[in-house]
């Protein structure tokens, strides 16, 4: 068996007769532009080899990058977990050959067999052991593994390459601009690589980092870098073998035993990267949120855009009075949402006060102080609002926070807890608003439309 890191969770798998090619992300930057592979890689698509078989392990688009699919041969059989929005867009793009991935269901392709397993994230994605006569390797890609996943692997195959969950990406960053060290679930990916205790430990699946105007973002995104990983791993399990990948290096596995031959790929050439890059520094400056507005919209549309969603908001925030919904649970606590919207000169604020009787919409600074804040550049929210991209593109332009709390005691004592509350706009888009349901399909309907006409890569040859 052969494994080739093409970069970040894409992998190109050679065992027994048949070819693999894993989350295929083949070009950057991806993710709506926000991020490109790390360490930097050059992939020569000519000469990439047509795969007997596509797998995807999950929706998130460093994983199901259409622009990829686009120019994948159509004749590949693809292994996907239940999701119908990814067998949406492989029907739309002329996938007829599809085999759904059940965690615990082995299949079986010539001598080689894939064996899905269970994520513990709230995601409809899959683990993938990959298994011919010789040896077996594991591609945890973004899964949380149980306990019981861990031992139920380690009793059915002896792994000789684990490619490890183990970044810990610092997503919570985005939701109230804290930056702690995850302790957890550092652990649990420690954890996880000892307790299945294969050959060789890959830190995987987190090779990309966020470039251009949002490249600060890396000093807080990304708290566990592979030496930190590597060298952990150590303390748990010093005799397990652990070594980094870059893309082009390649991992050939025979009677069990795993090396790695670096930049023995033809078709994927690593063109460098300092893990510096990546040093995780949450003491670092953060810029002022401004609207770049790549498109060029007017000032006046912008507003105009902006002026609409808010109304709109505040109409079926008003509107929902169904007990424990998200406007209930707001007036429960008495909060005061507030919205700031950056243009690219000046700024909109609106603000709903759940306190008072008619839920006003202050279409001003005055007021009551926010407890739930969201501020967001105005072209990010309207691309986001018509659905001409997803949050994962437009969170670098979106700041959220919340001081919401309750107070309970008097004077023997006093103790304030923290109030959960779901974010109002993110809710009301992803959920709530007109075409809310259809938004992700739409989405991906537009981006099949812009890869209209590209070559496969069978084509280029």
């Amino acid at each position: 068996m052969r494994v080739t890191l093409i970069g970040h969770a894409t992998l190109y798998v050679e065992a027994g007769d048949a070819s693999f090619l894993v989350d295929p992300v083949l070009r950057d930057p991806f993710e709506g532009g926000a991020v490109s592979s790390w360490p930097e890689r050059s992939v020569d698509l000519a000469a990439l080899p047509s795969p007997d078989f596509v797998v995807i392990s999950h929706r998130h688009p460093d994983h199901f990058d259409i622009e990829s699919l686009a120019i994948l041969p159509r004749d590949a059989t693809v292994l996907l977990p239940r999701d119908p929005l990814i067998a949406h867009a492989l029907e739309k793009l002329g996938f007829r050959k599809m085999q759904p991935l059940d965690p615990g269901r082995p299949l079986s392709f010539f001598e080689t067999q894939i064996f899905p397993t269970r994520s513990e994230e709230p995601v409809r994605e899959v683990g993938l052991v990959f298994a011919d006569s010789g040896t077996a390797i594991f591609d945890q890609v973004d899964t949380a593994v149980s306990r019981e996943t861990a031992q139920q692997v380690r009793a059915r195959f002896k792994l000789a390459a684990h490619f490890a969950r183990y970044a810990s990406q610092n997503f919570d960053y985005f939701e109230s601009r804290a930056a702690e060290f995850p302790w957890q679930e550092h652990a649990r990916n420690l954890e996880t690589a000892a307790m299945l205790g294969a050959g060789l430990v890959v830190p995987g699946s987190a090779g990309f980092r966020y470039c251009g105007e949002h490249a600060w973002l890396n000093r807080f995104l990304f708290p566990v870098s592979r030496p930190a990983f590597l060298a952990d791993l150590g303390r748990v399990s010093p005799d397990q073998r652990a070594e980094a990948m870059d893309p082009g290096d390649v991992v050939e596995m025979s009677d069990g035993e795993a090396r790695i031959v670096r930049g023995a790929s033809p078709f994927v050439r690593c063109l460098g990267g300092s893990d510096d890059e990546l040093r995780f520094d949450p003491t670092s400056p953060v810029p002022a949120l401004h609207d770049p507005n790549p498109e060029g919209r007017r000032e006046a549309e912008l507003r105009e855009g902006v002026i609409r969603i808010a109304r709109a908001l505040a109409q079926w925030a008003r509107a929902d009075v169904t007990p424990l919904s998200v406007p209930w649970r707001y007036r429960q606590a008495g909060a005061v949402y507030g919205l700031t919207v950056r243009l690219p000169e000046g700024a909109l604020q609106f603000s709903l006060d759940f306190g008072a009787a008619e839920v006003p919409l202050r279409e001003s600074a005055s007021g009551p102080e926010p407890t739930v804040t969201h501020q967001i550049a105005a072209s990010g929210l309207l691309d986001w609002a018509e659905r001409r991209r997803d949050f994962f593109s437009v969170r670098g332009w979106s700041r959220r926070f919340s001081t919401e709390r309750r107070i309970v005691g008097d004077a023997s004592g006093v103790e304030v807890l923290k109030l959960e509350l779901p974010d109002l706009l993110m809710h009301w888009l992803l959920r709530e608003s007109e075409g809310a349901d259809e938004a992700a399909r739409r989405r991906v309907d537009l981006e099949i439309a812009r890869c209209a006409g590209a070559p496969t890569a069978a084509a280029r040859r």
